[in-house]
Formats: structure tokens, sequence, C-alpha cells
């Protein structure tokens, strides 16, 4: 370990050293080559300090070792095209704070190896299936009807964490999802929030009750609550997905730019979208973590959101410099940093997410709309299908369809363009006309959800209902993927 901070201590007096004129070409190499050294070190040191990769400080390693390589090539662009100082020193101050991580994260590992996580580190979706594990042990040693005392029942609901506190903690995501969530009802998720506080607190209450049935339906009573609010904020989540990508090409930093150049009140408004739409993708980003399903694809999305963070509270200042050769540079290196981040974001959120569920919330929102033909709505349909277009580019995702599937799939890419075309036409449209396209566009998309969901269906009627929570669907993440 003392070999491992030696190196480390040798690494952000680098960072320190490239602060100044000396962060040139042959600094930069210097401190990859001192990294390097340090980071296969600590690979081959980590099995030994943490056995268990589920442990925050784990993850922020791997984070910050994700991000030094992150910023590496375009700290390289920013001193090979000799851009202002406040590019090199935006890449130094995210290395810098990646050495003071690295530290802590150490220290703390070589202290507490065996530090258990807490319910405050813990994710909805963990502490979702903790509750629900809980309470199908539960459920199963009360379906075993022997002469258990119901003291020792109750010992499994207190295991590691009451489960009280495991519900509080769920309640309290929810609520701060709702904060930056599109949600058509909040009063929905504040009431389903209620019913499940007051099913947790009479099951507790209840506790004295010997009657095995009389805890069965309680148990199952309070399951059913988790299981109306999980179902509420994955759909919530699906739109919110729709909303924030669409948003994004909507306010893009290249549409800023110009609104910034040419009109300052336009500039106002893309800005306050911006930012909005900004904590609706950490939001998103951040669910997708808890629904990954490896370190590898969790680490990515963490970085993705500590770069665009770090970049959210720069890049508009930077749009608005006065106009010069180094300004222009800096712009460049951060506008381009950004749009990286977020296609690699939005690949992985695309990998995760469940095709058919996405499908079907698109499918919800088109049944909905499609008789309010005005403008705004038909540009609504038409970047949210774009939205489903994206997702089928990617390969893995398009080689999930069988034949049947990819040809329903040009279909829709089909009508669709003939949406869009509907769309930007410079004449009014005889309604019935639009009616008629957007009909069939459900129908298509309905068509391709069927065959998407065969197999999946298929796959299902093996499980029997003791392997799987009934009415639990995830509707988020890939049911079938395994990495």
């Amino acid at each position: 370990m003392d070999a491992l901070l030696s190196q480390l201590n040798a690494c952000s007096e680098l960072i320190a050293e490239g602060a100044t004129s000396t962060g040139n070409l042959v600094w930069l190499n210097e401190f990859c080559a001192t990294f390097l050294d340090f980071a296969s070190d600590l690979k081959a040191l980590l099995p030994e300090l943490a056995p268990c990769s589920d442990n925050i400080d784990v993850e922020t390693i791997f984070l910050c070792l994700h991000q030094v390589v992150a910023c590496i090539p375009h700290l390289e662009k920013g001193i090979r095209a000799d851009a202002s100082q406040m590019t090199k020193l935006h890449f130094l101050d995210r290395l810098e704070w990646c050495m003071r991580r690295l530290l802590i994260s150490l220290t703390q590992l070589e202290t507490s190896r065996n530090a258990e996580k807490s319910l405050e580190d813990t994710s909805f979706v963990e502490l979702m299936d903790l509750a629900l594990n809980r309470l199908d042990s539960y459920i199963e040693k009360l379906n075993q009807k022997r002469n258990i005392s119901i003291n020792i029942f109750e010992e499994s609901l207190l295991e590691d964490y009451p489960l009280t506190s495991i519900v509080n903690h769920i309640v309290r995501h929810a609520l701060a999802f709702a904060n930056v969530a599109i949600l058509t009802d909040k009063k929905a998720l504040s009431a389903l929030c209620e019913t499940l506080l007051g099913e947790c607190a009479t099951f507790h209450e209840e506790g004295g009750d010997l009657n095995p049935g009389h805890r069965k339906l309680e148990a199952l009573s309070l399951e059913r609550a988790l299981f109306a609010l999980e179902s509420y904020l994955n759909e919530a989540l699906l739109h919110l997905l729709f909303v924030g990508l669409i948003e994004f090409e909507n306010t893009s930093v290249a549409k800023i730019k110009e609104a910034v150049r040419s009109d300052s009140h336009t500039a106002r408004d893309l800005i306050d979208s911006f930012d909005t739409n900004m904590d609706r993708i950490q939001q998103i980003g951040v669910l997708a973590i808890a629904f990954s399903q490896n370190i590898k694809t969790k680490t990515i999305v963490r970085s993705c959101l500590a770069s665009l963070e770090s970049l959210d509270a720069c890049i508009v200042p930077a749009l608005q410099l006065p106009e010069s050769t180094s300004s222009a540079h800096h712009v460049k290196i951060l506008e381009d940093h950004f749009n990286e981040e977020m296609l690699i974001l939005r690949s992985v959120i695309h990998e995760i997410v469940d095709s058919s569920s996405l499908i079907n919330n698109f499918l919800d929102t088109l049944a909905e709309r499609i008789q309010m033909l005005d403008k705004d709505q038909l540009n609504l349909i038409v970047q949210m299908g774009s939205v489903l277009v994206d997702h089928f580019r990617l390969p893995a995702n398009y080689s999930l369809l069988d034949d049947n599937a990819k040809e329903v799939h040009k279909d829709f890419t089909l009508i669709l363009r003939e949406c869009k075309a509907v769309v930007n036409l410079a004449f009014s449209l005889d309604p019935k006309r639009i009616a008629k396209r957007l009909k069939m566009l459900y129908s298509v998309l309905a068509k391709l959800r069927n065959l998407i969901c065969k197999d999946t269906l298929e796959d299902a009627s093996i499980l029997s209902k003791e392997q799987s929570h009934c009415g639990r669907s995830k509707t988020f993440i890939k049911k079938a993927v395994k990495k």
C-alpha cells in the first residue's frame, strides 16, 4: 500500500506542475507513464484490498480511473491546439479531484475492508429487491405452516436493516425522483408513497398477531404496495427518457452557441432548458446505474455523469466568452467532449432499456394524442419516434430482432418518415389523412412490440410462480440480459 500511495503522490505532484507553463506534451507523457504504473499496481492489489466489488470505495476507484482516461485525450488536444489556460485547468482540476478521491478511497479500503454498504449508499432498485426478497422469504416461512413462533418469523425482517428503514429509503428515492421527472400526476405518486408507508406501519403494528394466514395477507398487501410504486416509477422513467433525449436534441450545445451569437433572448431560454434537461439526464443516468447488471457498465455511466456534471458548470460560460482564437479552441474542445460523453451515455442507456417497454410507453402517448393534430403534438410524436429509431440503430438491440421483426421495423421507419414529412409541410393537410398515418404508425409499432414480446413471454412461461414475484415488472431494464 505504501508504494501505491507514493505513486499516487507522484501523480498529484505532476498535476500541480502541469498547472504552470510546463504543462506541455513532454509533461503529459510523464504523467501518463507515472499514472499507468500506479493503475497497473492498483489493479494487481485491488482483489486483496476488496474481495467484493460491491463496495462504494471500489466503485469510486473505478470511476476515478475511468475519468483520468476520459480526460487525457482532451487535455492533449488542448495542449496541441495551444488553447487557453482555462482548457488545461478544467481537465487538471478534474484529474486532481480524481487523485484526492483515490487517496481517500484507498485509505478507507485499508482501514475498513469489511465495512458493509449502508442504506444511504443503496440504490432504489437494490432497496426494492431487498424489501421484496425479505417479504418473499417471510411468506415462504408462513407457507411452510410449521409450528414456528411469530417471533422467529419476524427475525427474517430484522436482518441487517429493519424493513421499515428500507421502505422509508424507498420512499425518499421516489420523492427525490419526482423533483426532476415529468410526472403527469405527482399527487398519484404521493398517494402511492402514503399507501406504502401505511401498509408497512400496519404490518409492523400487527406484529403480535399469531395467525399465519392473517400475517400472509398483510405481507402480500405490503408487497402489492411496493409493486405499485415500482411500476409507476418505471413508467415515469421511460417517459423521462423520451423527454430527456428529445430535449437534448432541441437544446444542443451547437444551438446554444448559435443563439448566443445572434439572439440573447432565445439564448437565455435555451440555456434555461439546457440546465433543466441536464438534471433529467443525471436522474436517468443514476437509475441506469441502478438497473445495470455489471460493474463495467456502471462505471461507464458514472464516468459519463461525472464528465457531464463538470462540463455543465463551464460550457455555457465558455460559449459567452469574447470571440478569439483561444476561446474558440476552448469551446470546441469542451463541446466535443460533451457530445462524446452524451453519445456514450445514450448508447449505454439504449442497451439497458427494455425495447418492448420503450415502445409501449410511446404507444400510450400516441394513443392519448392521436386526435390532437396541432403542430406541437405532431413534432412530439416524430421526435419520440426518432428516439426509437436510435434505440434500434444500436447493433445490440437490432440483433435481437428476428427476420419478421426486422421487416416490421423497416415498415416503422418508413411510416415515421412519412409522419415527419407531414409535420414539415408548409401547407395544412386534411386532418383525416394525418390521423390515418398516425394510426398506421400505432399499428406497425404494436406489431413490432408483440413480435419482440413473443420470445420474452415464452421464456417467462418456463418460470414457475414461486420463482418470480407475481405482478412485478421491471419495465426499464431488459429482462433477459445476462452479463
